[in-house]
């Protein structure tokens, strides 16, 4: 059975970078089979350097601590950035996928309470 897709359809759209504004980006996707192991979505910059998250794994116990939620922020501190958490899916026994929206902007400063 050969699945096809609609005309319009692009597998590999192109992303822009949300804090600078490029579109020399590398997209890694999330997947432990094929060209990467990563368990995490996200893509680089080449202009600016930043990663940008789409969407992070976490563990059970990492989210019985109710840092992740639903309408929240994660914080990368690794790369001071922030996101805003879209939605928390559950697919595994013992794995939730948190999908992030950056913050950029005014807003993106970060605050005193972080996670």
């Amino acid at each position: 059975m050969v699945a096809t897709q609609p005309p319009h359809y692009q597998p590999e759209a192109h992303r822009r970078c949300p804090w600078c504004g490029s579109a020399e980006t590398r997209f890694v996707q999330r997947g432990y089979t094929g060209p990467t192991d990563e368990v995490d979505q996200y893509f680089t910059c080449a202009s600016c350097g930043k990663v940008t998250y789409e969407l992070v794994a976490k563990t059970a116990r990492e989210m019985r601590l109710g840092r992740f939620h639903a309408g929240g922020v994660y914080q990368d501190r690794a790369n001071k950035t922030r996101y805003h958490v879209n939605r928390v899916l559950k697919v595994g026994i013992n794995e939730y996928l948190i999908y992030l929206k950056p913050i950029v902007g005014p807003e993106a400063a970060p605050a005193s309470a972080g996670m």
